[in-house]
């Protein structure tokens, strides 16, 4: 078996519309299954909202509390944040649920796969090129490249400096996450993969309890990945809400 046949895309329903390929497979199955888990969760816990909140309310409220304070007001401010609370806890929580779904035997890692990742930064980047120019115009978006401070003989230096700054921060947030997801649970599969290839069951001896710390590991990774890419995605619309320049 190839270590990294866990990652190759399988294609459960082939689907075309009019030539174009839309086949549901075993990435698309995964991400379905992530969103179920965790809606019902969410569903479960927020059912019944009191005033004096129980454990399951509890639960939501101190997520969407961490999600607040932790990533929006400190990264946005608490007046402009307000608004942008359910944008960066859907990030969050979408994230983490497409990274824990692949610790589950036999699941796909949707954030493995460059798709995701690069989708998920190419939204975030949009969002905050349309913020940027929605609250300080063209000029305002201009000034993030040509910033005011600087001697206008600089521009030919400056200008090129910030538009790969720009394009750096959406290709930083891919390649952090499907790096850091992809090499984790390849080191998994490996170790597994070391008994079935030895066949050998003095080898799972020592193996098997890694392999589990490892797996126990991976859980403490997704949730960190998913706070940084969540808390970077704030960083990135609280420079276009306020922009330093």
């Amino acid at each position: 078996m190839h270590v990294l046949e866990h990652f190759h895309l399988e294609v459960i329903v082939p689907i075309k519309v009019f030539g174009i390929d839309i086949s549901i497979t075993n990435l698309t199955l995964s991400m379905f299954a992530a969103a179920f888990i965790f809606l019902t969760l969410f569903i479960v816990l927020a059912l019944k909202p009191k005033v004096i909140p129980g454990k399951r309310q509890a639960v939501i409220e101190l997520l969407l509390t961490f999600v607040k304070r932790n990533m929006v007001y400190n990264m946005i401010g608490k007046k402009e944040g307000k608004g942008w609370v359910p944008l960066i806890a859907g990030i969050f929580v979408f994230v983490l649920a497409n990274n824990m779904i692949g610790l589950i035997p036999g699941a796909y890692t949707p954030t493995s796969n460059p798709m995701v990742p690069v989708t998920l930064a190419l939204i975030v980047f949009f969002i905050v090129q349309i913020t940027n120019l929605r609250k300080h115009g063209i000029k305002g978006l201009a000034r993030t490249l040509a910033p005011s401070s600087v001697p206008s003989w600089m521009y030919v230096i400056v200008v090129p400096i910030e538009l790969i700054s720009m394009i750096a921060k959406p290709f930083s947030l891919f390649v952090r996450l499907m790096a850091n997801m992809l090499a984790g649970h390849t080191i998994i599969f490996v170790l597994y993969g070391l008994i079935l290839y030895f066949k050998s069951y003095f080898l799972a001896i020592p193996i098997v309890p890694f392999a589990v710390i490892m797996n126990i590991f991976e859980i403490f990774v997704s949730a960190i990945q998913a706070y940084i890419f969540a808390v970077l995605s704030a960083m990135y619309i609280g420079e276009a809400v306020k922009p330093k320049h």
